[in-house]
């Protein structure tokens, strides 16, 4: 563990274990999300962050508001309460990151996993041992996420001593993604049956490699969309309206006009292309 982290358990580990049962459904979420702490250190981690948070929080809240002339006894309550709210606002932060994590992870995983199963189908054609083609595709970090998965199958085959199967297993029950936890599955299963595994594969990798291009086009569809909405709501819209204030102004003789097309031109036309940038790439079905 780093540091903090010792440091954080040296403190709070007793707590930490008291509350480990309140908080078991985290367990899973950090395996999945891939988090090196057991559940109780990152309890500890958690635990400690939001009490140095509340105590430095604390006296710097209520400094301010003393010096903002609020009498000594509100600046304390205030800053007593800002405290609170900030350090339940960072604890729920601790609990829900290891969620996000585990389905970013899981997203990743996705996206690689119809190039991965086609590397590791043509491997399995030469007649590969399975466990050799799993240390190949670990040394490919263009697969992401998935040969991450592939390296945590060949550690625990080679260093842990665990047979093929039951590495597979293991890694088939802690993996974010329900497609490579299938395909997991039915490798132990085709493995431990002594079927082809290469027909498997093969298999495999056209029924991703078909469902990837039904996501491609449907991404192509869902673009095009995107991209005449932004046309016609966002720009033709904001010149019409910077040309109808303008017209107004005019009339009228109003001086808040130019601050107003100042906000769009500068501040929201550009937040809203940020906005539809980052929506296009959270639905894009390409692992960059």
């Amino acid at each position: 563990m780093p540091n903090y982290a010792a440091i954080a358990y040296k403190i709070f580990g007793s707590l930490s274990k008291s509350l480990k049962n309140y908080l078991s459904d985290l367990q899973d979420d950090l395996q999945k999300a891939g988090i090196k702490y057991t559940l109780e250190e990152y309890i500890s981690i958690a635990l400690f962050a939001v009490s140095v948070t509340f105590l430095v929080e604390a006296a710097l809240s209520a400094f301010i508001f003393g010096l903002l002339g609020f009498p000594v006894v509100t600046s304390i309550i205030l800053g007593l309460t800002l405290s609170f709210t900030l350090s339940g606002i960072l604890f729920f932060l601790f609990y829900s990151y290891p969620v996000t994590a585990s389905k970013n992870r899981s997203s990743k995983i996705n996206k690689a996993l119809p190039f991965a199963v086609s590397y590791l189908a043509t491997m399995s054609s030469s007649r590969l041992p399975p466990i050799d083609s799993f240390r190949t595709l670990a040394g490919f970090e263009e697969y992401g996420e998935v040969s991450r998965e592939a390296r945590e199958i060949v550690q625990n085959v080679e260093v842990f001593g665990m047979t093929f199967s039951n590495a597979m297993r293991r890694q088939a029950r802690r993996t974010p993604s329900s497609e490579l936890r299938e395909l997991f599955w039915g490798i132990d299963n085709v493995t431990s049956s002594g079927g082809n595994l290469a027909e498997y594969l093969e298999k495999k990798s056209e029924e991703l490699m078909g469902e990837y291009r039904r996501k491609i086009r449907k991404y192509s569809q869902d673009l095009s969309l995107f991209m005449e909405i932004y046309l016609t709501l966002i720009i033709t819209g904001s010149i019409f309206f910077i040309i109808l204030s303008s017209i107004v102004a005019a009339l009228s003789g109003g001086l808040g006009t130019i601050a107003i097309q100042t906000f769009i031109v500068f501040i929201l036309i550009p937040l809203i292309s940020v906005g539809f940038i980052l929506l296009i790439k959270s639905i894009s079905p390409i692992e960059e």
